[in-house]
């Protein structure tokens, strides 16, 4: 953060510095894969490294949907306002929390459900009707205490806005593969008593979980070659963006948008 305040004159001779420390946090919070890593240490600050840990819960890296978010949203940053000043500073991120990759580990090792990660060597057939049963062994289980408690401080800080609770595999929103629809989101009206709000948060980050092993993500897997790959599952818990109309809840509009356009109009 030093060198990040110093005037341009004075921070000419630690650049080097700054860059390895944008790289060195990018790939233990972020992504380690070489492109991305590539990109981030050109548009990253310790800034927003900063920001990303202060809103990190657990250790590890936020998975790849988080990250390309962060990473997308410092190119509108920089270009858009080069390109289109007014429309870029009127692009936000929701507020985002990220539960960090290795409390997957940690929540896998408190429930016993480490032995249960073979699945996807097993046919889809057998995946397919193993999967009710151990989707609900997943909703059962707890959480670390000191995960709760962060979860417990997530929903104050909210307080009774809506949340959406997001996967953010290693492997999601990858480069050469996006893992679109793959794995579960979940939408939480956070309109209860405390208790209540953090008993569904749970829920939905373990159903998040258990998405891993179900049939549509193993299959996916199987199909892209990356069955082998040690898949470990972040979530990205935001705030519902949109405004109360009388007892409903919703956004003004909604949408996908695409750089590029996978369907051939013709041959």
């Amino acid at each position: 953060e030093q060198y990040e305040r110093y005037p341009p004159e004075r921070k000419v001779p630690v650049q080097h510095h700054l860059q390895e420390f944008v790289v060195v946090l990018t790939k233990g919070m972020l992504s380690d894969q070489l492109t991305y890593v590539g990109l981030a240490r050109k548009l990253l600050t310790i800034g927003d490294l900063k920001q990303i840990r202060n809103q990190r819960i657990g250790r590890g890296k936020i998975g790849g949907k988080a990250a390309g978010m962060m990473l997308a949203w410092k190119i509108i940053q920089r270009r858009g306002m080069e390109i289109a000043p007014e429309l870029a500073s009127r692009i936000s991120i929701p507020e985002s929390f990220f539960v960090a990759a290795d409390v997957f580990y940690d929540f896998q090792a408190l429930n016993n459900l480490i032995p249960h990660m073979n699945q996807k060597y097993k046919s889809l057939e057998e995946v397919r009707t193993d999967y009710p049963k151990l989707r609900q062994t997943y909703l059962s289980g707890r959480f670390p205490s000191d995960v709760e408690a962060r979860l417990r401080e997530l929903l104050v800080q909210v307080g009774h806005a809506p949340i959406i609770v997001r996967s953010s595999s290693l492997l999601e929103d990858n480069f050469g593969f996006s893992f679109a629809g793959k794995y579960d989101t979940y939408f939480l009206p956070n309109q209860g008593t405390r208790e209540e709000n953090l008993a569904a948060l749970m829920r939905a980050i373990a159903a998040v979980y258990a998405s891993v092993i179900s049939p549509d993500a193993i299959a996916y897997r199987q199909r892209m070659g990356l069955l082998d790959y040690d898949e470990r599952m972040a979530v990205l818990i935001q705030r519902v963006v949109g405004a109360h109309h009388k007892e409903l809840y919703f956004p003004a509009l909604a949408g996908v948008a695409f750089s590029h356009n996978p369907f051939r109009w013709n041959a």
